[in-house]
């Protein structure tokens, strides 16, 4: 087997640097067990990050209440702390199931790399994403500068730069809960792009052996049994990985569900009229559009690879022939689809989404330019 090349190390050290950044901020409360090579809870993260979500709570609420003083002008952040809180808490609650989830995640990756031959699954494409994704949270947490201009009304009787910073952490792992779904995505992308490459390779040893004319009728049945254990296998490996991917969309639908409504809360805020408005707000579009992506790409690499359809032994082998067939009527054959309570998350849930978000920007600035007109 062919030793891991440098493109692979340095996205296995981004994506473990990842999960250590969750276990500072106490987002997430597993460790990676090198003995045992497997993902297990850590009671020491786990009262970690019960102490922070009990800090942050209790600065939530204290916020919260504060703000009710003042709905008509504060709720946009009301509804964005509300939100944060409950994604934190959700996430908390939830940490056994991403625990079972990343560990059948890990068996995987090491099925694919066994059936690839090599350990070097990821390619330059999957470490962009992952560098985007990491982008992503960056450009949410820049939208913090304007904080302090936003809220000073609200936090009078607060100190505000201690309040800024208990802010900062609880947007950042409320980020970070979405950081760490792209991730798996980005996993799961690379996944089905090696499983395509094998299926390739197999359809090209069977068209091979379909057109060779020399080998006698034991060599043939040998090598037909082999390539038809190793397809089998693939399906099987295959099905896994489609059936995992629905189980992480299924575990996450709440979070994206709260990052699509904290994503688009800045229209409802900013007119963009000056500069900070039209920033906050490109961000927020940019994001929606990043996030968007990562569903049309693994919808789309999903797909069943048309090399399957020339899996093909005619005469000489009928249960290999079978065993495409089981594949091809399987549901697996239909892309996946990533639905939240029912909302397809594709591109054009995107574009009715930036539809609306433009028709609020310019309800918003006509709205602001009336009020300033009498003036």
């Amino acid at each position: 087997m062919r030793k891991v090349n440098l493109l692979n190390r340095c996205t296995r050290k981004f994506l473990f640097l990842i999960v250590l950044v969750t276990q500072i901020c106490g987002v997430t409360t597993f460790v990676y067990c090198s003995r045992k090579q497997c993902f297990r809870q850590s009671g020491i993260l786990r009262l970690h990050s019960s102490v922070i979500l009990s800090i942050t709570t209790f600065i939530l609420v204290l916020n919260i209440s504060q703000m009710l003083g003042k709905p008509k002008e504060l709720w946009p952040s009301l509804v964005g702390s509300i939100v944060i809180l409950v994604v934190r808490v959700h996430g908390f609650m939830e940490s056994q199931e991403i625990v079972k989830l990343l560990n059948e995640m890990h068996g995987i990756v090491r099925q694919v790399n066994v059936m690839a031959r090599h350990p070097n699954i990821f390619r330059l494409r999957h470490l962009m994403l992952l560098l985007l994704g990491l982008q992503n949270l960056l450009r949410s947490l820049s939208m913090l500068v304007g904080l302090r201009n936003l809220s000073s009304d609200a936090y009078d009787t607060l100190l505000n730069s201690f309040l800024l910073l208990i802010l900062l952490g609880v947007l950042l792992s409320f980020l970070i809960q979405v950081t760490i779904n792209i991730c798996l995505f980005v996993v799961l992308i690379a996944c089905y792009n090696e499983i395509h490459l094998c299926t390739r390779r197999i359809s090209n040893d069977m068209d091979k052996l379909r057109q060779s004319e020399v080998l006698s009728s034991g060599q043939f049945l040998v090598l037909v049994k082999q390539l038809q254990g190793i397809t089998k296998r693939l399906i099987q490996l295959r099905s896994k990985v489609f059936h995992l991917t629905l189980r992480i969309i299924q575990h996450f639908r709440f979070n994206w569900l709260c990052t699509i409504v904290y994503g688009l809360l800045p229209f409802l805020c900013f007119t963009a009229i000056d500069w900070d408005g039209f920033y906050y707000l490109t961000i927020s579009a940019l994001n929606l559009i990043f996030q968007c992506t990562i569903f049309k790409i693994l919808s789309c690499e999903s797909r069943v690879t048309r090399s399957f359809c020339s899996f093909q032994l005619g005469n000489y082998h009928k249960e290999t022939d079978r065993t495409i067939d089981e594949l091809l009527h399987q549901e697996i054959r239909e892309r996946i689809r990533i639905n939240i309570y029912g909302i397809t998350l594709d591109t054009k849930f995107l574009l009715k989404v930036l539809s609306i978000c433009v028709f609020w920007v310019f309800v918003n600035r006509q709205g602001y330019l009336h009020f300033q007109s009498p003036q």
